[in-house]
């Protein structure tokens, strides 16, 4: 599953990292969300690597939950291109949607071998 995660991450941050480049850089507000899509999707392949070595339990967890805080913020910026329509929907859509699901594998992830204060 860590693999499979892992992989799907770094799928999702390329394809962001892609998504900002096209942005309209005449538009004030692209220039901002390609920023911060630049830095959200980054941090999420670091934070997805990151699971692929052995640690203690306490470790994993606060990995775990960076790299669902990096899907969550990747999720809002994806979000807010759809909403103005920077990019055809038929394009934005399925990124978008494969961003939620990674954050939400992540929130699996993190209950299931998490304590009950995660």
């Amino acid at each position: 599953m860590k693999d499979d995660l892992y992989s799907r991450s770094k799928t999702l941050s390329t394809t962001c990292l892609k998504i900002a480049l096209v942005l309209p850089a005449e538009i004030p507000l692209c220039n901002l969300i390609r920023g911060h899509l630049v830095d959200s999707s980054a941090k999420l392949a670091v934070k997805a690597k990151g699971l692929m070595t052995t640690q203690a339990q306490q470790f994993f967890l606060q990995k775990l939950s960076d790299a669902k805080e990096a899907a969550d913020a990747c999720t809002y910026w994806l979000e807010l291109v759809q909403q103005e329509k920077y990019l055809e929907s038929h394009i934005i859509d399925p990124i978008l949607e494969e961003s939620e699901s990674i954050s939400h594998l992540f929130a699996l992830a993190i209950r299931k071998i998490g304590p009950n204060d995660y």
